[in-house]
């Protein structure tokens, strides 16, 4: 695997809208004006790809034009890091732009960026390990660095910060918080803090031994379930399976499997019924 250097101060980072298009509307003004004052605070340089800010109608139309900025991100050696908008849930209409173009591939194998997003960006992060670069499964744009409290949740922040120079940190520990989701996310809500409470139990071991490694690997439930069953568009686990996206049985050998779910919280009837 190619490891893609942290970032450093002067940086520029580039935003892409790989799934839902949402961060070129209107309600999210806010989150992109709050967004890029933190990322200038870190010392970065934000980078909106041409299409990202085109809205949620132009993108669902176009998930050329959403691999497209994902291929420019990497084809501009200025850019050292590629910020994912949000998720979304049809991020497996990118690959046959991406996986059958040699410039795109290419590129990923030469000049590895950090690229970091969660959700149904799980695509993009499978997409990335196919092609042997190392992705960071953590913050997004309009989730993290766009949170309308006035600072980002702290655990997001310092999974943030261990992306940039310096601020590397070795040792994983669970939250000491844990967020009720906000009923409210619009301009007039800046400034709120989500209500919180006390994590009482972290990290639970249900079975084997308490000390173990290996290599991380996993992404949203989800996104696995649609890939494998197609249970939300009829022909993507054809697509995935096209570009043998979901890792076979050999490669999770050894693995540390992470795993999230959306927040629809699904029922495990769901996935496991």
């Amino acid at each position: 695997m190619q490891y893609a250097r942290k970032l450093r101060k002067g940086d520029k980072v580039a935003i892409v809208s790989l799934s839902s298009g949402m961060l070129g509307e209107d309600f999210c003004s806010h989150n992109i004006e709050i967004g890029v004052k933190r990322l200038e605070e870190y010392g970065l340089k934000p980078v909106f790809m041409p299409n990202a800010l085109k809205g949620i109608e132009y993108l669902q139309a176009h998930p050329q034009a959403r691999a497209k900025d994902l291929k420019d991100a990497f084809l501009d050696d200025s850019i050292a890091g590629i910020i994912c908008a949000i998720g979304g849930d049809d991020t497996y209409r990118l690959l046959p732009y991406l996986m059958e173009d040699a410039e795109f591939i290419h590129a990923v194998e030469k000049h590895p960026k950090l690229f970091t997003g969660f959700s149904d960006t799980t695509v993009n992060h499978l997409m990335f390990y196919k092609l042997g670069l190392s992705t960071y499964y953590g913050p997004c744009f309009i989730c993290d660095l766009g949170e309308i409290a006035n600072e980002m949740l702290p655990y997001s922040q310092k999974a943030f910060k261990s992306y940039i120079e310096g601020n590397e940190s070795g040792e994983i520990v669970s939250s000491e918080l844990w967020y009720e989701e906000r009923a409210d996310f619009s301009r007039a809500a800046i400034g709120t803090d989500r209500i919180a409470h006390k994590e009482k139990r972290g990290f639970e071991l249900l079975q084997g031994s308490d000390v173990f490694q290996g290599g991380l690997l996993g992404g949203c439930l989800e996104s696995f379930y649609d890939m494998l069953a197609a249970s939300g568009y009829e022909e993507e686990k054809a697509v995935c399976e096209k570009y043998g996206l979901f890792p076979n049985k050999e490669e999770w050998t050894g693995k540390i499997l992470f795993i999230e779910t959306c927040e629809e919280k699904p029922v495990p009837e769901l996935i496991c019924g």
